[in-house]
């Protein structure tokens, strides 16, 4: 709030006016009745009718005010003056203090008049600001204080916010991290402030006597001097430019004219120029980022897919071909997990390196992901780019010289070839992709091209893995049982739980189609838990029906056994269906143990604890070390089936049957035969005191209606 100091003021005309009409109203009486009703009437007409507020004050309590005074505070005249309002209830508290001074002085003939500035409360409590006029005079011997009310407040507020929009641009101007300046019609500095001491280096007063071009590179100072001449004519615009720095360095600025217009004359111009260098440099790491992979430095996916469409569409026009080319590094994972990852990573980046240095300035090498490369070759026939195939597939086999390793590699790679009609670029890197996974599967260390049949085969497994999705919530899931028989006494001693997949099209899909498919896009674990709920559900049905009780066998995959509430939710099976966990048995594959084996350890413990069986199927086909059989809670041990062929044959597969079987039995575990079909097989294993047995023999798996026991 502005202070509000008295001002000096000389008196005006109508104050001498004013003064000297006082003195003759106080004159000696002997002035005739009919003068002093003229003065009178013209005090009550020139006073009462005035614009200005007045008054008369006595004793700290006013005697006379005029009608524009007591409108202008809210009051009546006789409020005023019959002392019901006093001065501190019309005078802010802080100017209070000051008034009460001031009248001291006046009654002590200090200063006789005077004119100052305070505010004042109205009846309803708003504030206003007045300027006071104030006089004394001397009547009847007493000091009587007379003055002249005005009110100034839309003058002040108006002050107040100029005072207010000075201060801001004062602030802005020295505050501003911008550069902010003025030019003459020149283009020579008039104003510069602080932020561009800081930006160009140099010093205020250096500035103030250059003009903008030495600083401007002399590539840009075109560009500059005609946004510098638009602004002179009333056009606003920006500009990026690089200026050098007193120092020598250069930075880039975000510069923006303005026209300076006084009375609608333009004057000169008005700048405001930022440094965006640390932005630049930013924005083309964020493009290095979004663009291109950051360990190998080579293209990404969206960089790749990018160019590929510009192939796509300059081929269409100009009647060019052009390959694609899928690359994966076979074993890779071996390579990190022995090794570390950090020496997977140096080899990639040696691995992008020697592509580089094999193929045209004009090709374009990617880094899909992992150890995915993708390659793209413009305007080449199908034997060049078989060729560039050949000789990738042939340089890769030097070792690399990683960190004092010598790793020597192979790679897999699929071709796709242009056709000349319009083309999805997503699909082509498909095709590739699809031949590539061919060459891992089948040939390795060479390359396939890309043909109608392979799309087909990966449009199966796509349709597959798609209608796996709603397989359970259609119905289209159904289980068969195969028997697991008592080798000695042959009676039923399990059935083991098989699935099954009544495909709406394709008909009866094999396990083995769909449950690879099923892992890898994790659905196995929904699958799983449908399997587990209808095996138990089915086992109870049959002990409710009279059937004398066996165990029902069920696989687990590796992907339930890693889920942290496994356990709980077979518990909660077996609770549901009411089948107690002593007729239930889980199988588990041997490659089951070489992953998490912490948490699978755990959890079969704890199955095992709540009473319910574990077998280890496939046995002899893994990787299985005999301490596993020893560390892990495995009731049961089934032989693979390719040992059990190799009985009739009298091969090594029938020693190594035998070993199991003595193995097993010294770590008290049973023995179960798996792919039992002839008479000789089942005499061996009887001979070998194998415990169970399982296969055509005896009977194939077949839905739960169609089993022997259920057409009593």
């Amino acid at each position: 709030m502005e202070e509000l100091n008295e001002m000096p003021h000389p008196l005006t005309k109508d104050d001498h006016y004013l003064r000297d009409f006082i003195t003759q109203l106080t004159d000696h009486n002997e002035k005739n009745h009919a003068e002093l009703s003229f003065y009178q009437t013209m005090f009550h007409t020139l006073i009462e009718n005035a614009s200005v507020g007045m008054y008369i004050l006595g004793d700290e309590t006013y005697s006379y005010v005029n009608t524009y005074y007591a409108d202008l505070l809210g009051y009546t005249k006789s409020e005023l003056t019959n002392g019901d309002v006093p001065l501190d209830k019309i005078i802010h508290p802080d100017d209070f203090q000051m008034i009460q001074k001031k009248i001291e002085k006046r009654k002590l003939k200090e200063k006789s008049e005077g004119s100052y500035r305070i505010r004042k409360l109205k009846k309803d409590g708003s504030l206003i600001y007045t300027e006071i006029h104030s006089t004394v005079a001397e009547i009847d011997g007493n000091v009587t204080l007379f003055g002249t009310v005005i009110d100034i407040t839309e003058r002040v507020v108006a002050e107040n916010l100029l005072q207010e929009s000075n201060e801001r641009y004062e602030s802005l101007f020295h505050n501003s991290p911008d550069a902010i300046f003025t030019f003459d019609d020149d283009g020579k500095f008039i104003h510069a402030n602080p932020a561009s001491e800081t930006i160009t280096g140099y010093a205020a007063n250096e500035l103030l006597e250059m003009s903008f071009a030495p600083l401007v590179i002399p590539e840009d100072l075109p560009k500059a001097i005609t946004h510098f001449e638009k602004a002179k004519k009333g056009i606003s615009s920006s500009s990026e430019i690089i200026i050098t720095k007193k120092n020598g360095e250069k930075i880039h600025l975000n510069a923006t004219h303005f026209p300076m217009k006084v009375n609608d004359e333009i004057i000169g111009t008005y700048g405001i120029a930022r440094d965006i260098t640390q932005k630049n440099l930013l924005d083309q790491q964020m493009e290095q980022l979004a663009f291109y992979d950051t360990l190998t430095k080579l293209p990404n996916r969206k960089l790749f897919e990018d160019r590929l469409s510009q192939m796509v569409l300059f081929s269409s026009e100009d009647g060019h071909s052009f390959a694609v080319l899928f690359l994966d590094i076979d074993r890779f994972k071996l390579i990190n997990d022995s090794l570390g990852h950090h020496i997977g990573d140096e080899l990639l980046k040696m691995f992008a390196e020697r592509l580089l240095q094999n193929l045209r300035k004009t090709d374009t090498v990617s880094r899909l992901a992992g150890d995915e490369f993708t390659i793209l070759l413009p305007e080449v026939s199908q034997e060049e780019a078989i060729k560039v195939a050949e000789h990738i597939n042939q340089v890769m086999k030097e070792p690399f010289g990683v960190a004092g390793h010598s790793i020597t590699v192979s790679i897999s790679i699929g071709l796709a070839f242009s056709s000349g009609k319009e083309e999805n670029p997503q699909e082509l890197i498909r095709h590739a992709d699809t031949a590539m996974y061919y060459t891992k599967k089948y040939k390795r260390n060479s390359y396939t091209i890309f043909t109608k049949e392979m799309d087909l085969k990966a449009s199966y497994k796509l349709t597959i893995e798609r209608d796996l999705k709603s397989a359970v919530s259609n119905n289209e899931l159904e289980l068969y049982y195969q028997p697991i028989m008592d080798l000695k006494t042959g009676k039923l001693t399990a059935l083991e739980a098989l699935i099954r997949w009544n495909h709406p099209e394709f008909g009866l899909i094999p396990p083995n189609d769909f449950i690879p498919v099923a892992e890898e896009s994790g659905q196995i674990i929904g699958i799983g838990t449908w399997v587990l709920q209808t095996a138990c559900r089915q086992s109870k049905i049959w002990q409710d029906s009279g059937i004398p009780p066996f165990k029902v066998a069920v696989n687990i995959s590796t992907k339930q056994l890693q889920q942290t509430e496994f356990v709980d939710d077979v518990l909660t099976i077996l609770e549901e269906t009411n089948l107690e966990s002593k007729w239930l048995e889980l199988e588990v594959t041997e490659s089951i143990l070489l992953d998490d084996v912490g948490l699978i350890k755990e959890s079969l413990l704890k199955l095992k604890q709540a009473g319910i069986s574990i077998s280890i199927d496939d046995f002899g086909t893994g990787y299985t070390s005999l301490s596993y059989l020893r560390q892990y809670p495995f009731d049961k041990v089934k032989i693979d089936r390719c040992f059990i062929d190799d009985i009739n044959n009298d091969l090594n597969g029938k020693r190594i049957t035998s070993a199991i079987i003595s193995l097993a039995h010294s770590l008290e575990m049973n023995v179960v035969g798996e792919g039992i079909e002839d008479e000789i097989q089942l005499e061996y294993l009887k001979e070998e005191n194998c415990d169970e047995g399982q296969g055509y023999f005896f009977n194939r798996p077949l839905p739960a209606h169609s089993l022997p026991f259920n057409q009593r």
